[in-house]
């Protein structure tokens, strides 16, 4: 597991674009569908680090379902994840409105604080 990590710290700070490195977004991509919830947060983290739009239309639906998700740190690691999409994907990120506005209703402050933070960027 500290192996892994440091595997996606890596990843994340060498930022390589998604069409240089397919091996590792399918590997990214398999994490985020992992049982193990710590995997499936920080493959979000780093995948939205280094996707681009073609990919992040792929990938759009694992992303709505994990900000919808039970667990509170997959779903802030998708708010989080959305926060900096929209800076480059403004028009994909707008169409989480509906699950963003069921994470603010989320029991978990965290999740909440996300999802305000993000419906505001939004609008």
């Amino acid at each position: 597991m500290g192996l892994r990590r440091m595997v996606y710290l890596m990843i994340k700070e060498i930022s390589p674009s998604a069409d240089e490195v397919i091996i590792v977004t399918s590997s990214l991509m398999k994490d985020m569908n992992s049982k193990i919830d710590m995997y499936r947060a920080n493959a979000i983290r780093v995948l939205c680090r280094i996707t681009d739009g073609t990919l992040l239309a792929q990938i759009e639906r694992y992303l709505k379902q994990a900000i919808v998700d039970k667990n509170p740190v997959v779903a802030s690691a998708a708010l989080v994840s959305g926060i900096h999409l929209l800076q480059t994907n403004p028009e994909i990120v707008k169409r989480w409105s509906n699950e963003v506005q069921e994470a603010v209703q989320s029991r978990a402050a965290l999740v909440q604080f996300h999802a305000l933070g993000l419906l505001h960027q939004v609008r």
